[in-house]
């Protein structure tokens, strides 16, 4: 009898990736950022272990989130670091990436918005 993969689902939200983008009134000067969508992707939130914590708590950063999405075409060039998460209404920043052959996972520091250009 032959063993059935058993499909992933990615059910725990959808998250919009990014960047934000400067507006400038005529003169120059700026006015604001506004959030610019390049895609989305569901998600499943993963638990974090004790030495990812430990291991990003070394490099001077905060994990917040860890999620796993399924590895979009697009994604496999661009530099996702310069990328900012958007979940549920909060900023994300991408402290790193991990991957393999079908999956990406995102570790995120939250942020108070509107943090790179």
């Amino acid at each position: 009898m032959a063993r059935e993969r058993i499909r992933e689902v990615f059910n725990d939200g959808l998250l919009k990736y990014g960047a934000y983008k400067t507006i400038r009134s005529d003169s120059r000067k700026v006015i604001g950022k506004q959030f610019e969508e390049q895609g989305r992707l569901f998600y499943k939130e993963l638990s974090v272990r004790d030495r990812d914590y430990l291991d990003f708590g070394s490099m001077g950063s905060t994990l917040d989130m860890k999620v796993k999405t399924q590895m979009p075409p697009s994604l496999r060039k661009i530099d996702k670091d310069n990328l900012i998460v958007q979940i549920d209404g909060d900023d994300y920043t991408i402290i790193t990436t991990d991957r393999d052959s079908n999956y990406l996972y995102f570790y995120l520091h939250k942020t108070d918005g509107e943090a790179n250009e």
